[in-house]
């Protein structure tokens, strides 16, 4: 595990700590399916959802290499029916990527039926009931079901057989207004996101499907078979020994209570001004990266930035690479995370702006 510290002059010192052995990838098989709307709606952005989707396989055969885990993909398009599968169960190294005419728009969207036939198809693939086996969906479309037939009555109690396996996670990319009628169909609330069908928001969902990718293959790396926070934060399936393993900074930091919502700089000040014995260690001003913010809202985490998890019960402090990595929270490029289901635990952001708000009530950490 590498923790960042900064010495006096500003610069960083890596110290290192063994980290944790994660189980062997080799015996995991991952079957991943897009499910893709080309209904006439998608007119406006039908070059961006291309370059998106080549984007994500690219995403997922790196991934795939570098996890050493097999995987398979699947692709359904849809409009008022459900088309032929362009490619079903085929390893992802051999898929090509997607062609702009081969992104034929029209129609309307039977998003119900979409769902429903890639579960089922799935089902029936070669070593499906393999309990190394795990079942990725990931659906994206820009309207609200209006055009199903098949699987409007019957895919509620689908969706609620195969989850019940441990082994089938559906991640869902929606118009607003979509959220609550999927969370109702039984899919877990940190794998439902808003999109916008507009450039900027192809781009945001590119960066969105890109994180939620490293987050499952991660999660798969740890031991877990499915994953209910796609989108989000949540330490609901964090293996708490690997967690526990890791070592303890709490020494290395103060934590202070914020107040009331003030600057990150001029609440700092305040604490020191009023400590001479803090003032002698850690200066007379704020400096930028060392303090961490608490998680309260949907953010964009840099590469660069460290990640603290707190345990609210001990008091310990993790951080390092380790503490992103048991969050399903890759490195290399940004993250779009926003809280989810964090139990006993609360999740900080190194922050290296001097006006960061801070949230009446929330803590704050600052290294010592």
């Amino acid at each position: 595990m590498a923790v960042k510290k900064r010495a006096a002059s500003g610069s960083k010192v890596s110290t290192r700590n063994e980290a944790v052995p994660t189980p062997a990838s080799a015996a995991l098989v991952n079957h991943i399916a897009f499910v893709v709307d080309r209904s006439g709606s998608m007119s406006s952005i039908k070059n961006q959802v291309v370059r998106v989707f080549n984007n994500q396989l690219g995403t997922v055969q790196k991934n795939a290499k570098s996890a050493g885990q097999k995987t398979f993909l699947s692709t359904f398009m849809f409009h008022t029916t459900v088309d032929k599968p362009r490619h079903f169960a085929t390893p992802v190294e051999s898929v090509p990527k997607l062609a702009t005419k081969d992104f034929r728009l029209g129609g309307t969207t039977a998003l119900l039926d979409a769902v429903g036939t890639a579960i089922t198809r799935l089902q029936k693939a070669k070593g499906a009931t393999n309990k190394d086996t795990s079942f990725l969906i990931v659906v994206i479309t820009d309207g609200h079901e209006n055009a199903s037939r098949t699987y409007k009555r019957s895919l509620k109690g689908l969706i609620a057989k195969v989850q019940k396996t441990g082994r089938w996670s559906l991640a869902f990319l929606v118009p607003s207004g979509s959220e609550n009628t999927l969370t109702r169909f039984g899919i877990p609330k940190g794998n439902v996101t808003r999109w916008d069908a507009t450039a900027k928001g192809t781009k945001v969902m590119d960066e969105k499907l890109s994180a939620g990718l490293k987050t499952f293959y991660a999660a798969r790396a740890s031991g877990q078979k499915s994953v209910t926070a796609f989108f989000t934060t949540d330490m609901t399936k964090v293996d708490v020994k690997s967690l526990s393993a890791l070592k303890d900074l709490s020494k290395g930091f103060a934590r202070w209570t914020v107040d009331k919502e003030r600057s990150i700089r001029d609440f700092v000040n305040t604490k020191l001004q009023a400590s001479p014995a803090l003032r002698k260690k850690l200066g007379d001003d704020y400096e930028p990266g060392r303090g961490f913010y608490e998680l309260t809202k949907p953010e964009t985490v840099q590469p660069r930035k460290n990640i603290a998890i707190l345990d609210k019960k001990t008091k310990a402090i993790f951080g390092g690479d380790q503490a992103r990595k048991v969050l399903g929270m890759p490195g290399g490029s940004n993250v779009k995370v926003k809280p989810g289901n964090h139990l006993e635990y609360s999740i900080f952001v190194e922050s290296t702006s001097n006006n960061r708000k801070l949230v009446r009530g929330t803590t704050l950490l600052y290294r010592q």
